[in-house]
């Protein structure tokens, strides 16, 4: 029966995974602004935002996490959970590759509009080449266009 239960289970993970990387749509700018929101919104349901803003996860962990808080009853449709799961993976982003360099307090106090986000990380890239991809650039830009004053990384 265990045995049953535990096979189900990956089967659950390996489909949420593979419905994750399957999306043909490209990620827009709004993308990490909806995720924001649905996360905050959906989230905060069951839990405080405190571990999931100070978790940094790879995308494949970021998805594990997700299958399983809908496996707990969260309820997103395909496409916020698409949203949800960039802003996370831009969130891990920042976090991780931006520390590297600088605090990440002074880029969180800051409101821009997302093409001065894009110069600002691509000139903040181009001191330390090689270290983010132009895709990691994009979603860096995204997720700091996205957080907004009201959500703070703990």
């Amino acid at each position: 029966m265990r045995k049953s239960v535990i096979f189900v289970f990956i089967a659950l993970l390996v489909s949420f995974a593979t419905a994750y990387a399957q999306s043909d749509d490209p990620v827009t700018f709004q993308d990490f602004i909806e995720g924001k929101e649905a996360f905050e919104e959906n989230c905060i349901e069951c839990h405080s935002l405190e571990w999931p803003l100070k978790k940094i996860a790879t995308r494949e962990e970021w998805v594990g996490t997700l299958s399983i808080m809908a496996t707990k009853g969260a309820v997103l449709s395909k496409k916020k959970k698409e949203q949800v799961l960039e802003y996370l993976v831009a969130k891990s982003t920042f976090q991780q590759k931006c520390s590297v360099c600088h605090g990440l307090e002074r880029p969180l106090e800051k409101n821009k509009e997302i093409q001065a986000w894009i110069e600002t990380v691509r000139r903040m890239a181009a001191k330390k080449p090689e270290h983010l991809t132009e895709e990691e650039i994009q979603a860096v830009s995204g997720f700091l266009t996205a957080k907004g004053t009201e959500t703070k990384l703990y």
